[in-house]
Protein backbone atom coordinates (compact mmCIF):
# COMPACT_ATOMS: atom_id res chain seq x y z
CA UNK A 1 0.00 0.00 0.00
CA UNK A 2 0.70 3.60 -0.78
CA UNK A 3 0.01 6.96 -0.60
CA UNK A 4 -2.23 8.61 -3.00
CA UNK A 5 -2.04 11.89 -3.68
CA UNK A 6 -4.71 14.37 -2.95
CA UNK A 7 -4.58 16.44 -6.38
CA UNK A 8 -8.00 16.23 -7.07
CA UNK A 9 -9.89 17.36 -3.93
CA UNK A 10 -11.49 14.03 -3.36
CA UNK A 11 -10.67 14.25 0.90
CA UNK A 12 -8.34 15.83 2.90
CA UNK A 13 -6.23 13.50 4.39
CA UNK A 14 -3.42 10.99 2.72
CA UNK A 15 -4.97 7.48 1.98
CA UNK A 16 -2.86 4.35 1.67
CA UNK A 17 -3.96 2.37 -0.89
CA UNK A 18 -2.42 0.28 -4.10
CA UNK A 19 -1.94 1.42 -7.81
CA UNK A 20 -4.74 -1.03 -9.07
CA UNK A 21 -7.70 0.90 -6.71
CA UNK A 22 -6.46 4.35 -8.17
CA UNK A 23 -6.40 2.90 -12.07
CA UNK A 24 -10.02 1.49 -11.46
CA UNK A 25 -10.97 4.61 -9.63
CA UNK A 26 -10.22 6.74 -13.11
CA UNK A 27 -11.44 4.20 -15.25
CA UNK A 28 -14.65 4.58 -13.59
CA UNK A 29 -15.23 7.83 -11.68
CA UNK A 30 -17.59 10.19 -14.25
CA UNK A 31 -15.28 13.12 -13.89
CA UNK A 32 -11.76 11.22 -14.79
CA UNK A 33 -10.79 10.19 -18.07
CA UNK A 34 -7.93 7.15 -18.13
CA UNK A 35 -7.11 8.71 -21.76
CA UNK A 36 -5.72 11.93 -20.01
CA UNK A 37 -3.57 9.68 -17.73
CA UNK A 38 0.07 8.44 -17.62
CA UNK A 39 2.01 5.42 -16.24
CA UNK A 40 5.10 4.50 -15.17
CA UNK A 41 6.00 1.07 -14.29
CA UNK A 42 9.03 -1.09 -13.87
CA UNK A 43 10.13 -2.83 -17.59
CA UNK A 44 13.46 -4.55 -17.24
CA UNK A 45 15.42 -3.33 -20.01
CA UNK A 46 14.26 -0.06 -20.62
CA UNK A 47 16.19 3.04 -19.97
CA UNK A 48 16.29 3.27 -16.06
CA UNK A 49 14.43 0.05 -15.97
CA UNK A 50 11.12 2.31 -16.29
CA UNK A 51 9.06 2.80 -18.82
CA UNK A 52 5.54 5.63 -19.38
CA UNK A 53 2.87 4.89 -21.25
CA UNK A 54 -0.16 6.87 -21.97
CA UNK A 55 -3.75 5.78 -20.87
CA UNK A 56 -5.05 5.43 -24.41
CA UNK A 57 -3.20 2.12 -24.60
CA UNK A 58 -5.16 1.05 -21.18
CA UNK A 59 -7.94 -1.59 -22.25
CA UNK A 60 -8.34 -2.10 -18.03
CA UNK A 61 -7.32 -4.16 -15.26
CA UNK A 62 -7.94 -8.03 -14.70
CA UNK A 63 -7.26 -9.67 -11.59
CA UNK A 64 -3.63 -8.51 -10.69
CA UNK A 65 -2.74 -6.85 -14.18
CA UNK A 66 -3.07 -3.82 -15.99
CA UNK A 67 -4.19 -4.79 -19.36
CA UNK A 68 -2.86 -2.81 -22.80
CA UNK A 69 -5.03 -2.88 -25.58
CA UNK A 70 -2.44 -4.84 -27.92
CA UNK A 71 -3.13 -7.71 -25.33
CA UNK A 72 0.10 -7.07 -22.75
CA UNK A 73 -0.49 -7.37 -19.38
CA UNK A 74 1.31 -5.65 -16.74
CA UNK A 75 1.80 -7.15 -12.93
CA UNK A 76 0.12 -3.94 -11.17
CA UNK A 77 2.86 -4.47 -8.09
CA UNK A 78 5.42 -2.72 -11.11
CA UNK A 79 3.55 0.04 -11.40
CA UNK A 80 5.60 2.67 -9.62
CA UNK A 81 4.07 6.36 -10.31
CA UNK A 82 0.44 7.39 -11.90
CA UNK A 83 0.09 10.99 -13.22
CA UNK A 84 -3.65 12.27 -14.50
CA UNK A 85 -4.11 15.14 -16.38
CA UNK A 86 0.17 15.72 -15.85
CA UNK A 87 -0.89 15.98 -11.79
CA UNK A 88 0.90 13.58 -9.25
CA UNK A 89 -2.13 11.37 -8.22
CA UNK A 90 0.02 8.06 -6.81
CA UNK A 91 3.39 7.41 -6.10
CA UNK A 92 4.61 4.30 -4.53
Amino acid sequence: MFKFEDTFGFSNIKILTMAKNIINMILWHPEMDINKAKITYVHRGAKGNLKTINGDFIEGLKGGFLILKDGTQIPCHRIVKIELKDRLLWKK
